[in-house]
């Protein structure tokens, strides 16, 4: 369901999809993860990289996170990404999409490319405005959803088909394995954040490793050691940086490897990567101690990531730097945050378009203000950053990015 039409073009906040969700409560009873992740660390000599960890934790084809069938999202589950807080998220999106169809030339198909399309939610409402708004590239448009599990997948065949939309559902490696090129754009929101990541820290001249290790009770704990692999230590020459004396950070090269491959894929387009994230340089700062690694659980950070393997997510911030640099032949721009993304995009003109309204309906528009505050909260979702590339297409103008334009002509 597409929800009521405003004759206002302005007025995307009338365009919400509706959707009911089950309420199904988790049992704490044991994690039946648990056990897999030790024996594998029995039968490694003692210890798995945290890396493996994470991999296992989330991914597990049965019992990861990501792979559960009563995986929710939003208020009623761990945590709510930007897409599941109001549906103007992904309509202001839409306009972007629209706007990169246009700068393409209008291409038919269009590739919209969503990988880690959580809930469906950002596809679902992206598609609602193009449907709406934009005809012409809607007609265009040949969405592909990605993602790592056929659970997931399921799921968010199911929402798009509530709002009368068909997509490709696709798991992340058959798509990226596939030689075709296509023309268009790769959309992503919280994405990289939960790619497998190593642990590691530096100790004088020495990178060491933090591992998963059991305990003769089976109880998981962290354990340092050598690194695992010297592309850890190749990572960190190629950027130039090192993490500060005794500190903690994460590396993900599963996640620049990803990107490689995804920007290979696209002859011609826009990548767009919205992720809680810094360049290398603020990422691996001396004053960053701990590093960024967080567990959550019902919204509340959880102070042990090993425990209750698979119930718990993980997540942690991106090195754009990194993430830039693997999209070889590509263009970038310097990141924005979503704050200002969004704001660029139109927030405050669809704000005052409820605002007008607001007498029919007070309610609803306390609501959506609510649901626009949340998404540009400086201390929250709107310290997102937007990473944006393009090949063989222009960068410079983007309207997403008209923040650079904006502090450049004040500098």
């Amino acid at each position: 369901m597409t929800g009521a039409i405003s004759p206002d073009p302005a007025d995307d906040f009338a365009l919400v999809p509706t959707a009911e969700r089950d309420d199904l409560a988790l049992s704490d009873a044991f994690t039946p993860l648990a056990p897999i992740i030790t024996e594998e660390i029995r039968a490694g000599g003692g210890r798995i990289t945290f890396e493996r960890f994470m991999a296992l934790a989330l991914g597990h084809p049965e019992h990861g996170y990501y792979s559960r069938r009563d995986l929710r999202w939003g208020r009623d589950g761990d945590y709510e990404t930007s897409p599941e807080v109001h549906p103007i998220f992904g309509y202001l999106w839409a306009r972007q999409v629209l706007e990169c169809w246009e700068r393409l030339g209008r291409p038919t198909p269009f590739a919209l490319v969503e990988p880690g399309a959580g809930s469906g939610a950002f596809a679902t409402s992206i598609l609602t405005w193009l449907r709406e708004r934009a005809p012409d590239c809607f007609a265009a448009v040949r969405p592909v959803l990605l993602d790592g599990h056929p659970h997931r997948l399921d799921a968010q065949r199911a929402a798009l088909r509530a709002g009368g939309f068909e997509a490709e559902h696709t798991l992340v490696e058959d798509w990226l394995s596939r030689d075709a090129p296509v023309t268009g754009i790769a959309i992503s929101n919280e994405f990289f954040d939960a790619l497998p990541a190593h642990l590691v820290e530096r100790r004088g001249n020495d990178l060491l490793e933090w591992y998963a290790a059991a305990g003769e009770d089976g109880a998981l704990g962290f354990e340092l050691g050598p690194a695992s692999t010297p592309a850890l230590a190749a990572h960190f020459e190629r950027l130039g940086v090192l993490p500060g004396e005794g500190c903690r950070a994460e590396v993900s090269l599963v996640a620049s490897e990803v990107m490689r491959r995804l920007s290979a894929r696209l002859e011609r387009g826009y990548i767009l990567t919205v992720d809680y994230g810094h360049e290398a340089r603020e990422l691996y700062a001396s004053w960053r101690r701990e590093g960024t690694l967080m567990a959550f659980r019902h919204h509340s950070p959880q102070p042990d990531p090993l425990a209750s393997p698979g119930r718990l997510d993980l997540t942690y911030h991106v090195d754009f730097t990194s993430l830039a640099a693997a999209a070889e032949g590509w263009q970038r721009a310097a990141t924005v945050s979503q704050a200002e993304a969004l704001t660029a995009l139109g927030l405050p003109e669809a704000l005052q378009a409820a605002a007008e309204r607001a007498a029919a309906d007070a309610a609803r528009f306390a609501s959506e203000r609510r649901a626009a505050q949340t998404l540009v909260d400086p201390a929250g979702l709107g310290r997102i950053r937007v990473l944006a590339l393009a090949k063989a297409t222009p960068l410079e103008g983007l309207r997403c990015l008209q923040p650079l334009t904006a502090r450049a002509g004040t500098s």
